[in-house]
Formats: structure tokens, sequence, C-alpha cells
């Protein structure tokens, strides 16, 4: 095993929009797929956590959002 740390990826404007994009399709697919079956909508015990999932998805995004503005004020050159 190396004992050479790993480098930290480089973040750039493009990779915000991206992980928005893949959690808005992760959060559909659950909406789409998991959510509106009938086995979820007849037990609320996984109705509620199904629903859980998506709110700290939803909060994921909003997070990226938020850092994306930070990102670009510190980013931009004036």
């Amino acid at each position: 095993m190396s004992s050479k740390k790993p480098k930290k990826n480089i973040i750039n404007k493009g990779h915000y929009l991206e992980l928005m994009d893949r959690l808005h399709v992760a959060m559909s697919m659950i909406d789409e797929h998991i959510l509106t079956h009938p086995l979820t909508q007849n037990n609320t015990d996984i109705e509620k956590n199904v629903s859980k999932a998506i709110h700290k998805l939803w909060n994921a995004y909003q997070l990226v959002g938020n850092k994306e503005d930070s990102y670009e004020d510190e980013n931009n050159a004036h």
C-alpha cells in the first residue's frame, strides 16, 4: 500500500451542474419507480422512509446549488 496521499480532484464549474443533474435523475427515478409503487403506497412506514430519502437528496441538490454560487463568487475575476 502506498504511503502517498491521493490527489484531490480538481473541481470546475461544470461539476456543480453535473451533480445537480444526477441528483435530479435519482430523485425522479425514486419518485416514479419507488414512491408510486403499490407496496410503497400501501405501507406508510415504507412511504415515510422513501419520502425522507427524496427529501435528503433534495437538500443535497440545494446544497450543491448554493456551493456553486460560492464557487462562482470565489473564482470570478473582477
